[in-house]
């Protein structure tokens, strides 16, 4: 049996020495961790031999021997795996005091008079309570006490109402004064509600505002996706062309260049797949010009919204469009999104009913809806339209 000793940076670098240099056979023989490094002491036995277990239950002194070595082998692993471990721990230990330390100073540590403000701690945690991010959190916090009307808002209630009206100010911008497209698609991972989304806006379209809409689908992979739609346009009484390639989306435009309206549906596919996401932004690259809407679930992770928002990119849409606000308490991550993305909402969907459960949107209704009050105004006119309009209550229900 050969023997040597190694040191190295770390477990993982010495397990790799070993192996490179006595093979796959090698055991561990002891290991300790001396000044910041790992000494490890391993050996190879070419005549080492993996005894059977029936070898073993004989009790011959041979077998002992190995049986020993085994041990010290698993031990030996054993000791290094801890060590691995410990060496990973206090990484992520710093990296928790670090993000705590942050917090501590960026948010916490907003003084006035040298002494800590209570109110906008209070503030803060309530902000990461509705949904909105630490470091969104924190900036607002900052915003607020550096460059608010008053040094510090005199309570909880006027707190709250300053940072209203720092995050209604702060989106304010994504808001273009340029005029609706007449021709909008809906775009966004599977499941968000994009079909119903459509169907609502198309019934509002048609019985509020009184225009003539048409509606296309490039929805051909989801089963069934096409037929919801149509039973919508049926009952609607409103054209429905379905179009899977740029070609036919082409002839399906030209085919409603009557309509005032045209409403486009989009397969609702994994964001992960990219190569849909360039064949959709390559059908919807036509000479006449469209206003796009992400479609995002308030049910998705924060994670998952912002990811989608991110990969959707690629296809420059124009504003989103957030659903089943009924199925959510907590409406922060919609200012995550926003000012990640530097985009409008067009409108909130928080229900079934259609067209009813659909509301327009701007900076002052959303800044309200954000800090944690639901919007109380009407997002739609609020009038009772034709019995066309229950029967799409009804087909929803």
């Amino acid at each position: 049996m050969q023997s040597k000793r190694y040191e190295a940076q770390s477990a993982n670098e010495a397990i790799k020495k070993i192996k490179a240099d006595l093979g796959s056979d090698a055991i561990v023989l002891s290991s300790k961790k001396l000044n910041g490094k790992f000494e490890v002491v391993a050996a190879r036995d070419d005549n080492y031999k993996i005894l059977k277990k029936s070898e073993i239950r004989k009790g011959e002194n041979d077998g002992l021997d190995e049986l020993s070595i085994i041990r010290s082998d698993v031990n030996g692993l054993k000791s290094l795996i801890m060590d691995f471990k410990k060496e990973r721990g206090v990484h992520a230990e710093l990296a928790e005091v670090k993000e705590t330390m942050s917090i501590l100073f960026d948010v916490l540590g907003v003084q006035r008079n040298g002494r800590v403000s209570s109110l906008m701690s209070k503030v803060y945690y309530h902000l990461i309570s509705v949904g909105i991010s630490k470091e969104r959190a924190c900036s607002l916090i900052q915003e607020v006490t550096n460059h608010g009307s008053t040094p510090e808002p005199e309570n909880y209630y006027h707190a709250l109402v300053a940072v209203e009206d720092m995050i209604k100010r702060s989106i304010s911008s994504s808001y273009r004064t340029a005029g609706k497209k007449r021709i909008t698609a809906f775009v966004g991972p599977a499941g968000e509600g994009k079909t119903t989304t459509l169907a609502k806006l198309a019934a509002r379209s048609l019985f509020e505002e009184r225009l003539n809409v048409g509606i296309i689908t490039m929805d051909t992979y989801r089963i069934g996706a096409a037929e919801q739609l149509k039973t919508y346009a049926d009952i609607m009484d409103i054209p429905m062309e379905i179009a899977s390639e740029k070609k036919e989306f082409k002839r399906a435009l030209n085919s409603f260049s009557s309509k005032d309206v045209i409403l486009v549906d989009t397969p609702g596919k994994s964001r992960d797949d990219e190569n849909y996401l360039f064949k959709l932004k390559e059908c919807l690259d036509t000479d006449i010009l469209l206003e796009t809407n992400l479609v995002l679930s308030m049910t998705s992770s924060r994670e998952s919204m912002m990811d989608a928002a991110t990969r959707f990119g690629i296809i420059d849409y124009s504003s989103i469009l957030f659903t089943k606000l009924d199925d959510s308490r907590k409406f922060g991550s919609i200012y995550n999104v926003m000012d990640h993305t530097g985009k409008p909402v067009s409108y909130i969907a928080d229900g079934q009913n259609v067209p009813r459960d659909l509301k327009k949107m701007d900076p002052a209704k959303l800044a309200r809806l954000i800090v944690g009050q639901k919007s109380g105004g009407n997002g739609g006119s609020g009038r009772s339209v034709e019995r066309n309009e229950d029967k799409c209550d009804a087909l929803a229900n």
